[in-house]
């Protein structure tokens, strides 16, 4: 912060120095010019350096313009009276001081300025007009040097004032759009990639998930068959590798979300097929392989689905298998798929598992979280719950528009 503002002091104090500068230098030049004698001196009870001392006292005075605008204001335009009455009204040197004292006040937007500047003119009308009709001038030329003061010494440095508050106003305004237009873009990113980082969670979760789950169940059936049954054992183990190679390429295709390469970096192992209603029964056998004990009750003619849809159906079932697997070991588990009145009817439930699943530490049911999220963004109603009988059930209803439905085998 200090180093921001060390340079703009002195830059400032330099400013703030020209107005009282320059009007010193117009007593200097008035003095300089009377002893030269170049014009002739103006008939005046004041001699010409008291006149140049008071535009000198004008100077000092614009010292203080920024911090008491109106108070400085009323100093000078009186030294300019003073100058005024005592010349005739002919005399112009405490006009600059004047100029920049009503320039101050108007540009700071001091309170009462209207006011202020109002008496000001006056004053100086009726002082300047008075002084030149004593010396003898026609009224005529009165009224135009009277109505030329004015302009020049009031109106002219308003329009100024106003001029540069206005182009102020315009550059706050101008900060405030961008600053709330760069405040709306840094939202809208934060949401999207609130938004991206959701998704991926929930895809990352219904992937390891269900294919973890298979493994923990299959490897520990071959570990309790490894010694009655090694040709079964052998099996299992199998399936167990073929399990892990699917969720590698599973994972592998996520990933591939975040790349714009369609493959890995040596262009082999090409991302898995995407999910959808069709591959549930890939998804039963996989449990069934696993040990498990899972009925596909399944339509022979199903609508077509969006994408999106697609893998909302499949995931739901994918997660609520892997959840028997994990909270359920040992329960046999059903999944019914329908299509009736343009809605399709996804249920997968489980019996009462043959006794109570060991404790584990409490999770936050990320998975039905990523249900409930998948459901809500096509439009679908999720019911889930504990059975009477003390099995689970999972279901999932979607809407299917009854002219994009295809007959599927």
């Amino acid at each position: 912060m200090s180093v921001a503002t060390a340079p703009a002091a002195p830059a400032s104090r330099v400013r703030a120095a020209v107005a009282p500068v320059l009007t010193a230098a117009v007593a200097v030049g008035y003095v300089g010019i009377d002893l030269t004698g170049v014009d002739d001196p103006v008939l005046s009870p004041l001699p010409p350096l008291g006149h140049a001392a008071l535009v000198m006292l004008q100077a000092v005075a614009l010292l203080w313009r920024e911090r008491a605008p109106r108070t400085v204001l009323g100093i000078v335009v009186a030294l300019d009276l003073v100058i005024l009455a005592t010349s005739g009204g002919q005399l112009g040197i405490g006009a600059l001081a004047v100029l920049i004292a009503v320039y101050a006040v108007w540009r700071r937007g001091t309170p009462g300025a209207t006011a202020a500047l109002v008496c000001a003119a006056v004053a100086t009308i009726v002082v300047s007009a008075t002084a030149m009709a004593v010396a003898g001038l026609p009224v005529l030329a009165i009224a135009v040097a009277a109505a030329a003061r004015v302009i020049v010494l009031y109106v002219l440095p308003v329009g100024a004032a106003e001029y540069v508050r206005n182009r102020a106003r315009l550059a706050v305004a101008e900060r405030e759009r961008a600053a709330l237009l760069e405040r709306g873009r840094r939202e809208a990113t934060a949401r999207a990639l609130r938004a991206e980082r959701t998704a991926l969670a929930r895809e990352l979760h219904d992937i390891a998930g269900h294919h973890l789950s298979g493994i923990i169940v299959t490897a520990q059936a071959a570990s309790a068959l490894a010694a009655t049954d090694p040709a079964r054992t052998r099996d299992l183990l199998g399936s167990v590798q073929e399990e892990a190679r699917t969720a590698l390429a599973d994972l592998r295709r996520t990933v591939g979300l975040l790349r714009d390469e369609g493959t890995d970096g040596d262009g082999s192992h090409a991302p898995a097929a995407a999910p959808s209603l069709a591959r549930v029964p890939e998804l039963v056998g996989q449990a069934r392989t696993a040990g498990r004990r899972v009925e596909l009750l399944m339509d022979d003619a199903l609508p077509t689905l969006s994408p999106l849809a697609d893998a909302a159906v499949y995931r739901m079932v994918q997660e609520s298998l892997a959840n028997v697997a994990h909270h359920a070991p040992g329960a046999a588990s059903v999944v019914r798929i329908e299509s009736t009145g343009g809605m399709l009817r996804v249920v997968v439930g489980n019996d009462r598992p043959p006794a109570p699943p060991p404790a584990r530490r409490r999770t936050d049911g990320y998975g039905l979280a990523g249900m409930r999220e998948r459901a809500d963004l096509i439009g679908a109603q999720l019911t889930t719950g504990a059975e009477p009988d003390g099995g689970w059930c999972n279901e999932l209803v979607v809407t299917v528009a009854e002219e994009k439905a295809e007959g599927r085998a």
